[in-house]
């Protein structure tokens, strides 16, 4: 949905500044194609999901744009172009699912612009943080050799049990490229990871590496504990509380179909287009509306999104896995 989407904005925003005498798309033997035409036929097909998109951006561009520039966009792109092990492999995952660097861009600002929303519309009490701190552990980071073979996987470790440097043979090695490019090192919280992997790792110690290949679906890891911190006070993990329960927020469609849905509700939308005008019922919808669709969220918004956010996630990470499920 969202690589349509993104293509049609694309074509409708470029007929909309057209301004050539002849409008004719293409044409064969058969007879020509116009730019009416072709509206008409994206505005049947995709034109109220093109235009509730372009709305939502509008909007929260407008109460958020100081927040959310270019730079900010530039280097949320850059970080998850990293996580793929380079430029051109980011590329190539891109063109795979359909997006330009630009448009990828554009789902990042949107991501980034719905974040900064929810954001600022929500407030934890007290008793939620306390319940997520008796929860929470902190992230730790772990490093990792992915290989497929299990006679491998022991060779390596024999390897490393002779002082073979770990980072260098994850880089040689790893089936997990995102990660080899930075010695195999991962950090991650609790339930991010394959519960084979994570239950491995955070047995072993700062410093420890596992003594056997460790299976999972996607083959024999290696796993070495760097960092394994300590939870601190509720008053020194505050922050980092908050942070994941916004992150958790962020993964509830119906929460932020409720915030958005509020925000739209003031901005006094107006769509003049018959044919179009139930393109944002789903948010225009009275509070005490019984009538539930969050369809229209999912098509508006990714999902690092992601990349995902900030999150990985965020993160969009829609349109590819990350390093850290390349380890799972």
């Amino acid at each position: 949905m969202k690589k349509l989407i993104l293509t049609a904005a694309t074509v409708l925003a470029g007929l909309a500044i057209a301004g050539c005498a002849d409008n004719t798309v293409a044409s064969t033997t058969a007879g020509k194609i116009s730019q009416d035409e072709l509206y008409e036929a994206m505005k049947t097909n995709v034109g109220s999901s093109t235009l509730q998109q372009l709305i939502i951006e509008d909007v929260l561009s407008e109460k958020y744009g100081k927040v959310v520039t270019d730079k900010k966009v530039s280097k949320e792109y850059k970080t998850q172009e990293e996580s793929y092990g380079g430029a051109d492999a980011f590329k190539y995952v891109l063109s795979s699912s359909g997006f330009t660097e630009s448009s990828y861009k554009d789902t990042i600002r949107l991501n980034l612009l719905i974040e900064a929303a929810v954001k600022d519309n929500t407030e934890f009490t007290d008793e939620e943080i306390q319940t997520a701190y008796d929860a929470y552990t902190p992230p730790v980071t772990a490093a990792h050799i992915l290989v497929e073979d299990e006679d491998q996987a022991k060779d390596l470790i024999t390897q490393l049990n002779d002082g073979a440097d770990f980072a260098t043979l994850a880089k040689e090695n790893s089936a997990d490229t995102a990660s080899a490019e930075k010695g195999g090192e991962l950090t991650f919280s609790t339930g991010e990871m394959i519960p084979e992997f994570e239950e491995a790792a955070m047995k072993l110690k700062e410093g420890e590496m596992t003594t056997e290949p460790v299976q999972t679906t996607n083959g024999y890891h290696i796993i070495k504990m760097i960092e394994k911190p300590e939870k601190g006070t509720l008053k020194e993990e505050r922050k980092n509380i908050e942070a994941q329960l916004l992150q958790a927020k962020l993964a509830d469609s119906a929460a932020i179909q409720a915030i958005l849905s509020s925000i739209m509700q003031d901005a006094n939308v107006v769509i003049n287009d018959e044919d179009l005008s139930t393109a944002m019922d789903s948010y225009l919808q009275t509070a005490d509306s019984t009538t539930e669709d969050t369809s229209a969220e999912d098509s508006a918004a990714t999902e690092s999104a992601p990349a995902d956010s900030s999150t990985e996630d965020s993160s969009t990470a829609d349109s590819a896995a990350t390093s850290e499920s390349s380890a799972e």
